[in-house]
């Protein structure tokens, strides 16, 4: 492998169009048959992937199916056997650690900190290879609604909280654009603040690109220009989000009928499970 050089209401009805609908044809990544092993086990199997500047990507299939195996070897951190070859155009053969910080930045799905860092703290490490620029700070933790929270303690805040300090932490190493690599980021978050985010993250995705897992496959639906489907390591379907993300195929990836309900007018048609519940359940037996 080459090195890594590079429901009641819609929560999401807020969330304008994407400027990144139009076609684009400047890559900013470009991933080709990677492959990962653990001894035996393929985790991952001949994914490829060109995302362009305005996309957002995502990754959506069921637990184990290989989401956060591709997130991580195209941040190139991850573990086990990794083949094939993943390459950042705005980064040059031999990069250095900054090169790759301002091409990209990785937002696993548990982030810790292990020192008593304030949240503004944590945020400001992500400007660590690339400069300080405390505007950049300012703007990241705004994005995520935490300004007002800079200064507590990140071991006091909540795991929606902490979710949201680490995703501002690469929004602002990555100020000026470059590709975000972001691992289940609204788990705990409320849906509020995952409309936010998704504002900012089509607002970033303008002058980058974005690269995330989600388990729910409407609010991936609502948010990415496009989709890649993945089951059992291997991808199932990818292109647009609007064609990929359709009932049957996730009912084939996830193994369960799924279906679209609409939630609104003008809202994109949310995909949940089909449920097969008995309204009128016997009573309890009497004693």
């Amino acid at each position: 492998m080459e090195p890594v050089t590079n429901a009641p209401t819609d929560p999401m009805a807020t969330v304008p169009p994407s400027v990144a609908d139009a076609p684009s044809t400047d890559p900013l990544l470009v991933a080709e048959r990677l492959c990962t092993r653990y001894g035996d086990t393929c985790a991952l199997e001949d994914a490829s992937l060109r995302v362009c500047r305005g996309e957002i990507w995502a990754l959506v299939g069921p637990n184990g199916c290989g989401k956060s195996t591709l997130l991580r070897a195209l941040a190139g951190v991850g573990a086990g056997t990794v083949t094939g070859s993943v390459r950042y155009t705005a980064v040059p053969r031999s990069p250095t650690h900054a090169n790759l910080a301002r091409a990209r930045a990785f937002v696993p799905q548990r982030p810790e900190v292990s020192s008593a860092f304030t949240a503004r703290d944590v945020v400001a490490l992500g400007r660590y290879a690339v400069g300080t620029d405390p505007a950049a700070i300012d703007r990241a933790l705004a994005d995520v609604g935490l300004a007002a929270r800079a200064h507590r303690a990140f071991h006091e805040l909540s795991g929606g909280e902490r979710q949201r300090v680490a995703l501002a932490r690469a929004f602002a190493q990555l100020d000026a654009g470059g590709v975000l690599l972001l691992d289940e980021p609204f788990g705990g978050v409320d849906p509020a603040e995952v409309a936010r985010i998704a504002v900012s993250l089509r607002a970033r995705a303008e002058r980058g690109a974005v690269v995330l897992s989600l388990h729910e496959p409407g609010l991936a639906r609502a948010i990415a220009t496009h989709a890649m489907v993945l089951r059992g390591g291997r991808v199932l379907a990818q292109g647009c989000a609007r064609d990929t993300l359709q009932a049957a195929t996730l009912s084939e990836a996830y193994g369960h009928p799924m279906r679209e309900i609409a939630v609104g007018a003008d809202a994109v048609a949310w995909i949940v499970p089909a449920l097969s519940i008995d309204r009128d359940p016997p009573s309890a037996p009497r004693r």
